[in-house]
Order: structure tokens, then C-alpha cells, then sequence
């Protein structure tokens, strides 16, 4: 299949499930109080650190070993793959257990207590999930990639939903994710079974090759995800559950369209990882390079139209209680720039983890002291609003010393390691089309409805223009006429 192709029915995928999603906050949101949903968006912040350390870099470590090992070891890397977080899975849940355990003996009254270890049972069943979609991938198995991603995605909107209107509390959305994980891990596990643990496999294990590999990846995707969470620690920390809620709801975005990078990531490291055991610098770059023009083409419109929009998004979605969220959405927006050249592939495939996980500990220290910096000495709504401007400036130089790094490492100047001619077209067509959105904005219609002819405007208008000045070319063509044909890949 071409790779152009793979990218964008993942991306399609991601895009589709990402869309279909927002019914889970548009429902919840009407359905629970604010401090009931400001706990559980806090467990789940939760979740997603122990999930990221627990996970051992193990997802990461498939892209690496797969392309670098015969079909025949493939059985093998899977079930060592599965066992190691089958192992993190049962220590989670035992550790949550224990310290649920230790704080009710010591009377602890935090208002997170009850749910340690559900949320602990939450952690270590998602677990057994996560390497699937890295391994559906390798196996060339894209479009089911993208099929498992939307049934997830559903199952979620069925169950989460339904859990807060049987029981619209805290502990009903808690296990209302742990029927979603159960269900999630059963359809996993099943597959695994039937494709690699009932079969024989050749070589010898390499757990500790694999670790030593994955380890790094896992702790930089550690605090990589406490640095993006940073900001929502501090929130909890000196502001109530009410305020991290409306606070979660502004910041969710970035992170989100992440996945769309992540996307890409799946096909094009392992191409990667091959290029260069083969010392192919000339294919290194040239991944590199297509692959930036491909993402400033997707962030870069996005980033102008939803800052512009951002008013009649949250209120359409959330209601008006939520507005206190926009500005912090509008701050956030800002980051998904660095979404075109903040990949850190060309590092992950030439084995530069320890690097990467250098870099995250640094800019976490950074973000940890800014923040704290800001949120102590501004006042009033501002003191809320500078943790977001200390997370986008400190991601900011993340992202410069990422493209640094992967020029050092590809021995490429940086006029030439980007496409800066299309890049720079990209962000002037942007602004040309976002033009008449303020004259659209100032219509004294409804925010949905501001919403859907904002989108077709600023939508027709971009790929008109982008086509005429060819910024589309052969590729961005067929990428459009996949969007019209995945039934049949």
C-alpha cells in the first residue's frame, strides 16, 4: 500500500474517532455537576501518567525491533511484548491495592482516596491494549488500525455517557471506564491470541535488548506527559475541582491533535528505523522532510481557524458555563504549530532515546519553575491563564532543540532540512482565507451556526487557494481521493 496512503487513513482514523469523541465531554458536561467532572478529568490525568511509565516504552519498541527482525521472530517480539505489560498490568493493579489500603488505615480524607484502586484496575486492563495499534500497523493491517480506533472510540461513546446518566457521580464514571477497558482488553486479547500465542516461534527472548530500548522511551513518555499535565497539576493544586474542570476543558485540544503526529509516526519510523541501519541518509531526509510539509499542512489552517473560532466552539460544545474555558483554549492553540516539527522520529529511529529523555527532564524543571513563577505573582484571572502561556513557551523550545538535534543527526543545514517555501505559502493561505471570518463573526446568529458556515467559508476558501498556487500535488491529490475511497483499501 502507498505510504502516503497508510498515513492518511490512520490520520482519517484518528481524525474520524477524535470528532466522534466529543460527544463523551458535549454529553458529560451537561450530565454532571462541575466538581464531578473536574475529579474524574483528575483521574484520568492520573491514568495517564502511571499508564505512560507502566508501559515501559513497549508500543515504541515494536516500531524499532519489528522491521529489524524476520517474520519468523515476529511470534516471539509479540508474546515477550504482551508479557512485559502483562507484568506492569498486575503490578499497578496490586500497588494501587496497596497504597488504597495504606491511606485508608491512616484515615487519609483526600477526596481521590475511594478511587485509588479502581482507577488502578482502570490502568493496568488499558495496558494489555496500547501496543495493538503499533502492531496492526507493522503488520500492514492499517485500515484495521483505523477500524479498531473508531470501535474504541464507540464503545466509549456508548458506555461513558450512559454511566453518568445512570449514575451521574465520580465513582459511576469510574466504572464506567472500567467496563470500556474489560471490553477493549477482551477484543485485544482475543486478536493476540488467535495471530501469535498459539503459535510456535523461533530465537531466543531479548527482554533486556528490548527494555534497555524501551525503558528510555517510556520514562521521556513519562514526563512527557507530566510536562504536558503540568499545567493541570498546578491547577488542581491551588485552584477547586470546579475551576480544573473548566481549566481541562480549555487544554484538552492540543494533546488531542497530537494523535494525528502519532498517526503518521506508525508508519513512517519503522521506514525510518530501516533507512538508517542501512545508513541511507538521502531516504532519512526525505521522510523527514515530506513529513513536515504533510503536517504544517494539516496544523497550520487548523491552528488560524480554531483561534478565531474558539468563542462559538466552546460554548456550542460546553454551554456557557464553560466560557471561562476559551481563553485558555486560544493560548493552547498555539502549540499545534509544533506539531509540524516537533517529531522526534528521526531520534527514535536512530536510537537517540537517552537524548530525548534528557531533553523531556529539562523542559519539565523549566515548565515546573515558570509556571510556579507565574501562578505565584500574577493576580486575578491572569494568575489561571499564565500556567497555559508557561506550557506553549516552554514546548516552543522543545521543539527548536528537536529540530536541532534531528538536523545534527541527518548532517543537514536548516535551509534545507524543512520546505520553508511551502510551509511559509501554507500559513499566507491560512490568513487569506480566515479573512472573511470576521465579518461572519460579527452576525447576530447562533454560535452553531456561526460554526458550520465559518467551516465551510474558511474550508473552500483554503484548498481553492492552496490548489491554485499548487500547493497540492500529486500526493495531496491522491491523500483527497483516499478520503472518498478507504472502503476499498
Amino acid at each position: 500500500m502507498d505510504l502516503s496512503r497508510k498515513i492518511i487513513i490512520l490520520i482519517y482514523g484518528r481524525a474520524f474517532s477524535f470528532l466522534i469523541s466529543l460527544v463523551i465531554p458535549i454529553a458529560l458536561t451537561r450530565l454532571l455537576l462541575k466538581e464531578d467532572y473536574g475529579t474524574y478529568q483528575q483521574l484520568v490525568m492520573i491514568y495517564s501518567v502511571i499508564q505512560a511509565i507502566l508501559l515501559l516504552g513497549i508500543p515504541q519498541s515494536l516500531l524499532y525491533y519489528y522491521p529489524r527482525n524476520e517474520s519468523e521472530a515476529h511470534p516471539l517480539l509479540v508474546k515477550q511484548t504482551w508479557s512485559i505489560v502483562g507484568f506492569s498490568s498486575l503490578f499497578v493493579i496490586l500497588a494501587s491495592l496497596g497504597i488504597s489500603e495504606g491511606m485508608e488505615i491512616l484515615e487519609s480524607e483526600h477526596h481521590l482516596q475511594p478511587f485509588i484502586f479502581l482507577i488502578g484496575i482502570y490502568t493496568g486492563i488499558m495496558l494489555l491494549v496500547m501496543p495493538l495499534q503499533n502492531l496492526l500497523v507493522l503488520e500492514g493491517k492499517e485500515s484495521l488500525a483505523m477500524q479498531c480506533m473508531i470501535g474504541f472510540t464507540v464503545i466509549d461513546i456508548i458506555v461513558l455517557p450512559s454511566a453518568a446518566w445512570l449514575n451521574p457521580s465520580t465513582l459511576g464514571m469510574v466504572y464506567g471506564i472500567i467496563a470500556t477497558a474489560i471490553t477493549k482488553a477482551a477484543i485485544v486479547l482475543v486478536y493476540i491470541y488467535l495471530n501469535y500465542l498459539n503459535k510456535a516461534y523461533v530465537g531466543n527472548t531479548f527482554y533486556k535488548e528490548q527494555l534497555a530500548y524501551g525503558i528510555p522511551v517510556g520514562l521521556t513518555a513519562m514526563i512527557y506527559v507530566i510536562n504536558v499535565n503540568i499545567d493541570k497539576y498546578l491547577v488542581a493544586m491551588f485552584f477547586s475541582t470546579s475551576v480544573f474542570g473548566v481549566y481541562y476543558l480549555g487544554s484538552l485540544w492540543a494533546p488531542i491533535f497530537g494523535w494525528f503526529t502519532q498517526s503518521a509516526s506508525q508508519v513512517i519510523t519503522p521506514r525510518l528505523s530501516k533507512a538508517h541501519k542501512d545508513n541511507n541518509l538521502v531516504e532519512m531526509r526525505n521522510l523527514y522532510n515530506k513529513s513536515i510539509e504533510k503536517l504544517s499542512f494539516l496544523f497550520f489552517p487548523l491552528t488560524i481557524f480554531l483561534i478565531l473560532m474558539a468563542e462559538p466552539l466552546i460554548i456550542t460544545m460546553f454551554t456557557g458555563k464553560y466560557e471561562d474555558a476559551i481563553p485558555i483554549f486560544t493560548i493552547y492553540m498555539t502549540l499545534l504549530p509544533t506539531y509540524s516539527f516537533r517529531i522526534g522520529w528521526i531520534l527514535m529511529a536512530s536510537g537517540q532515546t537517552k537524548f530525548l529523555l534528557r531533553l523531556a527532564i529539562i523542559v519539565s524543571v523549566i515548565n515546573i519553575a515558570f509556571s510556579y513563577f507565574l501562578i505565584t505573582n500574577l493576580e486575578g484571572d491572569d494568575r489561571l491563564l499564565g500556567i497555559p502561556f508557561a506550557t506553549v513557551m516552554v514546548t516552543w523550545l522543545s521543539t527548536f532543540a528537536i529540530m536541532y538535534q534531528s538536523m545534527h543527526t541527518l548532517d543537514v543545514k536548516i535551509v534545507d532540512a524543512y520546505p520553508w517555501r511551502k510551509i511559509f505559502s501554507i500559513l499566507f493561505i491560512s490568513l487569506i482565507s480566515a479573512a472573511p471570518l470576521f465579518m461572519i463573526l460579527s452576525l447576530d446568529i447562533s454560535e452553531l451556526y456561526l460554526l458550520i458556515i465559518s467551516s465551510l467559508v474558511y474550508g473552500i476558501i483554503f484548498l481553492y487557494l492552496t490548489f491554485r498556487m499548487e500547493i497540492w500535488g500529486e500526493t495531496e491529490i491522491r491523500l483527497l481521493n483516499s478520503l472518498f475511497s478507504l472502503k476499498n483499501s
